[in-house]
């Protein structure tokens, strides 16, 4: 049962799988070019996706003891096929499309930090599977590593699902000019994760909390005094200062937001960096990390994840719970996205 607006436009991973088994059997625009370019990469595209639903299937049928491992191998073999079908990858650039090896390290002995606290790392290589997807899919692969709870956050089911207002490098909704704008500058009311609530604040502060999303960096702050950023009437927001039409870009549904922000199940969102890079990762990657590690710590350290998922002895099973449920719907939904953004005939290899 739907409990908010963004959970009104969801689809079901029933859904998000007739749509990418139509974009199999009828494949548009660039999408429909790449393949057609090599057999080879028509057939990894299309096994791939099937084996990668079949996967999914099976998750849903079994506990969450064992869901981890299919929900990675069915979203590695998702990888394969979005790897396969993008002008990005081959061809006319020097980026092979093929990937072989995870490219990611997570150490499923979690005794020291616990799973919250534990590191995802990333190879930052140019063979193996992570770097292919990120590469497709225009995601940047300079993270060199994050913790396993700074990766949840930037997850919008998780972030809603289990709100802390005291928490900063979250996802940030709603941030959108409502009508085309005739003349600027004009002001955009942002609920800023890590912004008081009341009170004075100092510009400085919002600057530096700001700079975490990239959409947000080229903005200016508003401000009543020098010094103060100015507060919307709305309480624990503030407002930003968009000078330009090219700051802007048209969402999905229809109306504008900063120009960077990105789509997550039809919904748009600013994201903020990751680890070392300066760029936000595209959602299905940071799935793809999460998903990983879960995996990781399932087959490789039984006794920890056990000890992970009792709801009588850990606090955050319910939340991992929380994790491998979203995953089962939106997973599927994410990948049939991003093969609709390779369909579309604006992309170009890079």
């Amino acid at each position: 049962m739907a409990k908010t607006n963004y959970s009104v436009g969801l689809l079901t991973s029933d859904e998000s799988w007739r749509m990418i088994r139509t974009a199999r059997a009828e494949p548009a625009g660039r999408l429909e070019e790449t393949l057609a370019s090599s057999s080879a990469r028509a057939r990894d595209f299309q096994m791939a996706l099937e084996q990668a639903q079949q996967q999914f299937v099976a998750a849903a049928q079994v506990g969450y003891e064992s869901r981890p491992l299919n929900l990675f191998y069915g979203l590695s073999q998702a990888g394969r096929a979005i790897a396969a079908a993008s002008p990005r990858l081959g061809g006319r650039t020097q980026n092979r499309w093929q990937g072989s090896g995870h490219g990611l390290h997570f150490d499923p002995d979690i005794s020291a930090h616990g799973l919250i606290g534990s590191r995802i790392r990333v190879d930052n290589g140019n063979a193996d599977l992570f770097s292919r997807l990120s590469i497709a899919i225009g995601s940047p692969t300079d993270v060199r590593s994050a913790t396993f709870g700074e990766l949840i956050e930037q997850i919008p089911d998780y972030a809603m699902e289990f709100p802390d207002p005291s928490a900063i490098g979250r996802p940030i909704h709603d941030t959108r000019v409502y009508a085309a704008p005739a003349a600027f500058p004009v002001e955009l009311e942002v609920q800023l994760p890590g912004l008081p609530m009341e009170g004075p604040m100092d510009e400085a502060v919002v600057r530096a909390l700001a700079d975490r999303y990239p959409a947000l960096r080229p903005l200016r702050v508003s401000t009543s005094e020098p010094g103060t950023a100015r507060r919307s009437h709305n309480r624990g927001r503030c407002l930003f200062v968009i000078d330009g039409i090219d700051q802007l870009q048209l969402s999905r549904s229809g109306p504008y937001v900063p120009l960077g922000t990105q789509t997550y199940r039809r919904h748009s969102v600013l994201l903020p960096e990751l680890g070392e890079s300066p760029r936000e990762l595209r959602p299905l990657a940071s799935w793809w990390m999460v998903l990983f590690a879960l995996s990781m710590l399932a087959r490789y350290s039984p006794h920890h994840w056990t000890r992970t998922m009792s709801i009588t002895h850990s606090r955050i099973a319910s939340r991992v719970e929380f994790i491998l449920d979203s995953a089962l719907h939106a997973v599927p939904e994410l990948v049939h996205e991003e093969l609709a953004s390779i369909a579309a005939v604006d992309q170009e290899p890079s």
